[in-house]
């Protein structure tokens, strides 16, 4: 499994309801997105969550940066977990970066040859309307995809970087 941030090359270019349009949008493909969930939202529709979503980044005028995570989650060609395991692996890489109570919305996408889940955080906190910024997410990213693998029974991945910080 590999666990990935998609940053946006401009953060005024950062559109929550784009996003969610790109990991909903089927593409006249049949088999492309498979599961939507809608996480600590009100609205079960990803129009509507969508609406609510960019109502709490409204609420923070103060952040200069991007208020939308995308993360990516990808599995090794043939693996395809159920449902509820692929709600809690969402639910866990969410966890671990620090956004368990924020509004989210992902979609399993189909059309490659390797399963993988678009995840759409909004990095404004619902309550309290900080802007969360994860710290050093690909450390975190790397121990929780090694602990889903296991977990899981999935395919071991190598998540360790290529070179240490001498060696660079």
């Amino acid at each position: 499994m590999i666990i990935r941030h998609i940053p946006m090359q401009s953060a005024r270019l950062s559109n929550f309801s784009a996003l969610v349009n790109y990991i909903t949008d089927t593409q006249n493909k049949q088999e492309r997105v498979g599961k939507v969930s809608i996480s600590n939202c009100n609205s079960v529709d990803p129009v509507w969550a969508t609406h609510e979503i960019l109502a709490t980044q409204a609420k923070n005028q103060r952040a200069k940066g991007d208020k939308t995570y995308h993360v990516l989650i990808s599995f090794a060609p043939g693996e395809s977990p159920s449902e509820e395991a692929l709600k809690v692996i969402e639910d866990r890489v969410a966890t671990s970066i620090g956004f368990a109570a924020h509004q989210r919305i992902s979609a399993v996408h189909h059309d490659t040859d390797n399963l993988h889940i678009h995840l759409a955080i909004n990095k404004i906190h619902p309550k309290t309307s900080n802007l969360i910024e994860p710290y050093r997410a690909y450390k975190t990213f790397a121990a929780v995809a090694s602990t889903l693998e296991i977990e899981f029974g999935l395919q071991i991945t190598n998540h360790q970087t290529r070179k240490s910080r001498s060696e660079n």
